[in-house]
């Protein structure tokens, strides 16, 4: 029996989110107040660095699964590319279109035949011609669901969900091969503070599949990854052997953890210790180490937008942390946080900042 959700499933104009079930608000919210007065804590006791490097990537989608954003169900070409000529200015040369299909939402971003029934928003042919247009690469997002977050103990569940993944795979080269650089593997994941080895091998099972059928079909292909963080005091070793077993005969190219700063599952505190901890598991496994850097600030998860843009200062931390391990830097979702119609003066100074670091 897969865990209990905690999470239902809301409208939000004319499409559909994830939001936090009442049952948790007030625990997650007071989860959010704790870490982010810690990270204003260290801002406060610590010299803002000058980050050595800019973000050059940044996750996009046509409506944020959890929250309500800047919604781009309905953009054109046009609209695509003006969100990515803004992009460039803060030195993004590359994009990552979170999923192609969100299965629980039952809404698909491209015309799938095995999610025919899904409600479509016709957007990754927008998004790949506006990308080509303004010279930015593109790793497409392909099956998503919560299933990293509540794998149930149903062998006939995970076979479901890798022939699910392998049919989003075949659809987006069918549709659109030769117009990307690489898959991400959508489904988020994390070590949760002890070994659950069913969950693991499950996982492992998964993601070995989905990377060598992928790999045997299309070498040239670039695949990516980008789990959570989550501290646990004394369990960092523990950690690296539960994610050794995850990825073990995995062919992963590219591992681009979330920082977690800006969701609480991580402060600025630990960053520096949780990035030798996930450089060690990339080294071990030959996988290249990116950097999530998250832009935002949880606050309120019974809001339809659940986060704010972050301090320019808590930024310039993490940025710098990262830069010392990580080959390249990406973000969430820089089209919703530097968006000052939605976020004000918040969205100006992170528009501000992300393009002095591009200088």
């Amino acid at each position: 029996m897969a865990p209990k959700k905690n999470w239902k499933i809301i409208n939000c104009d004319d499409f559909v989110i994830f939001k936090a079930s009442d049952d948790i608000i007030d625990e997650a919210n007071g989860a959010y107040a704790r870490a982010n007065e810690i990270n204003r804590k260290y801002i406060e006791t610590h010299e803002t660095p000058v980050p050595p490097c800019p973000i050059t990537g940044t996750f996009i989608c046509a409506q944020p699964p959890n929250y309500r954003g800047v919604p781009m169900v309905h953009a054109t070409v046009e609209e695509w590319v003006k969100k990515f000529e803004l992009f460039k200015t803060y030195g993004v040369d590359t994009v990552i279109y979170q999923a192609a299909v969100w299965n629980e939402l039952e809404t698909v971003y491209y015309p799938s035949k095995r999610f025919a029934k899904y409600r479509l928003f016709d957007q990754i042919g927008n998004v790949l011609k506006a990308a080509k247009e303004t010279d930015i690469e593109v790793f497409l997002g392909a099956y998503g669901s919560v299933s990293g977050w509540c794998m149930g103990k149903d062998p006939a569940f995970v076979e479901q969900e890798k022939l699910n993944h392998f049919a989003v795979q075949d659809e987006l080269f069918e549709l659109y091969e030769g117009q990307f650089k690489g898959i991400y593997f959508a489904p988020e994941t994390a070590y949760r503070g002890e070994r659950d080895l069913y969950t693991e091998k499950t996982l492992n099972s998964i993601y070995r599949d989905f990377c060598d059928r992928l790999k045997n079909l299309h070498p040239e292909c670039e695949i990516l990854m980008s789990p959570a963080t989550k501290y646990y005091e004394g369990k960092l070793d523990e950690m690296v052997d539960s994610w050794n077993t995850i990825l073990e005969g995995v062919k992963l190219d590219i591992m681009a953890p979330q920082d977690s700063i800006g969701c609480c599952g991580n402060n600025l505190e630990y960053q520096q210790i949780m990035f030798k901890v996930w450089r060690k598991i990339c080294d071990d496994k030959n996988i290249r180490f990116w950097s999530n850097v998250e832009l935002f600030e949880d606050v309120d998860c019974s809001q339809i937008n659940t986060a704010i843009p972050a301090d320019p200062r808590r930024i310039a931390h993490q940025m710098t942390n990262a830069a010392a391990v990580a080959e390249k830097l990406i973000s969430w979702e820089m089209l919703f946080f530097t968006d000052e119609e939605s976020n004000g003066e918040r969205a100006a100074a992170l528009k501000k900042f992300l393009q002095s670091c591009n200088k």
